[in-house]
């Protein structure tokens, strides 16, 4: 998956800011906010005010600088600012996160049960977030518990414990989790991220020390199909209930302690360079194969080996493996498309 986040000043339905202040906002942004999936940058150009909303300190202390020298005035929000709490911690089973708070807004990933949030911005029932891959996002507030960070922090060092397909049954009945979903474990005994306590009824429960000691014994390409086999493509999904391209290679690798960015585009960026080759002479299993569309890195598979990847794919309606160099049209069009090997 990659981001379609893009940022353009919004004008008021006064007269038209000057190209030239435009110009300005934008360099700003791109020095300062350079990828909207992980910092804040909204602008509104007033007709003698400039409205900002930010996460970052220096965007925020060049707009102050820039509307001085305009003569405007200025109206700037660094945030977190003004929420009632300041961190949140997922209680559902499984939360969308969207890029505008509203249920009908493009979901751009997921936030799992127990994964913590910092809360930065909250409006009429709906918080901006930041997950703990750095990616930010609107959710709404009744998938979360809200509190302050030392609680959140508590509850991180309590909930080393993952889920892999798990039921729990609790006094207040039965509840699924997907693969990755963080809980707390002691003496057999699951706890949720609501405080409710229960056993596993299927799937099971387990500490995410053995989980990593097993990720590293199997190939990633052998995990990916061991948890993730069959699951359907779902733009943003990062759990077997439905996935991405770029979710299952963030899935993967963090099962062995590797943390990655959320988009196929900034995975492209981490590792090493692997020379591409016409028959993949030279790869070898769990390397990052990168494919492009109008320019762009917009999907990301598993070398497996023989000519063959793992990866979720709509073409194929989701996570499976495919011979690369197979005769079908799809998989022709995607070997025109690679753009890049890279090798963690």
């Amino acid at each position: 998956m990659h981001s379609r986040h893009s940022w353009f000043p919004k004008r008021s339905s006064g007269p038209c800011a000057v190209d030239k202040l435009e110009r300005a906002v934008d360099d700003i942004r791109r020095k300062w906010v350079p990828d909207g999936r992980l910092g804040v940058f909204d602008v509104t150009l007033l007709p003698k005010m400039i409205d900002v909303t930010t996460t970052s300190p220096d965007a925020r202390d060049a707009l102050r600088r820039l509307a001085g020298e305009s003569g405007l005035l200025e109206k700037v929000v660094l945030l977190p600012q003004d929420v009632t709490a300041g961190a949140g911690i997922v209680t559902a089973a499984l939360a969308p996160l969207l890029s505008e708070p509203r249920v009908s807004a493009p979901r751009v990933s997921d936030a799992l049960h127990g994964e913590p949030l910092d809360v930065l911005d909250e409006r009429e029932g709906w918080l901006r977030v930041r997950a703990s891959d750095g990616y930010i996002a609107w959710i709404n507030a009744g998938y979360v518990a809200t509190g302050p960070t030392d609680w959140s922090e508590d509850w991180q060092e309590r909930a080393t414990a993952r889920s892999l397909s798990a039921d729990i049954v609790t006094a207040n009945g039965r509840r699924r989790l997907p693969t990755g979903a963080r809980v707390a474990l002691r003496r057999g005994v699951v706890e949720l991220a609501d405080g409710q306590r229960g056993a596993v009824a299927a799937g099971s429960v387990r500490r995410e020390q053995e989980l990593r000691v097993e990720a590293r014994h199997l190939a990633l390409t052998e995990l990916a199909q061991k948890w993730y086999a069959g699951a359907p493509y779902l733009w943003g999904g990062r759990t077997e209930w439905g996935i991405d391209c770029s979710g299952l290679v963030q899935a993967l690798f963090g099962a062995r302690g590797i943390a990655l960015p959320r988009d196929s585009d900034q995975q492209f960026a981490q590792g090493r360079e692997i020379p591409m080759a016409p028959d993949g002479q030279g790869y070898e299993a769990g390397d990052l194969l990168f494919f492009a569309e109008r320019g762009r890195v917009s999907h990301v598979a598993l070398w497996a080996g023989a000519g063959r990847i793992v990866h979720s794919a709509l073409s194929r309606g989701g996570v499976g493996s495919d011979h690369l160099y197979g005769d079908e049209p799809r998989m022709r069009r995607l070997r025109e498309s690679m753009v890049g090997v890279r090798r963690l």
